[in-house]
């Protein structure tokens, strides 16, 4: 995983439920990570990454093949710009 940029961070506090709190020390030690503030943020960063990806796939896959087309078409010349 790409690091990033230190950031102000924020604090707060949450309560969690015991076997939430162990998936995520689980998680932790799985990843080697630093505390369970990166482990959170990684699984969080994880889950925004795959929803992205998730929306990205439905939008491509809601196209009609003529969409589809223009598209690819679009891609193809932007591709020869370059």
């Amino acid at each position: 995983m790409t690091r990033q940029k230190s950031r102000r961070k924020q604090a707060r506090t949450f309560s969690l439920s015991e076997d939430v709190i162990a998936a995520v020390e689980n998680y932790k030690s799985e990843r080697r990570s630093n505390s369970l503030t990166a482990a959170l943020e990684e699984i969080i960063r994880d889950w925004k990454r795959a929803r992205f990806q998730a929306q990205f796939t439905a939008y491509y896959d809601s196209l009609s093949d003529d969409e589809a087309n223009e598209e690819k078409g679009w891609g193809e010349f932007s591709e020869s710009q370059m």
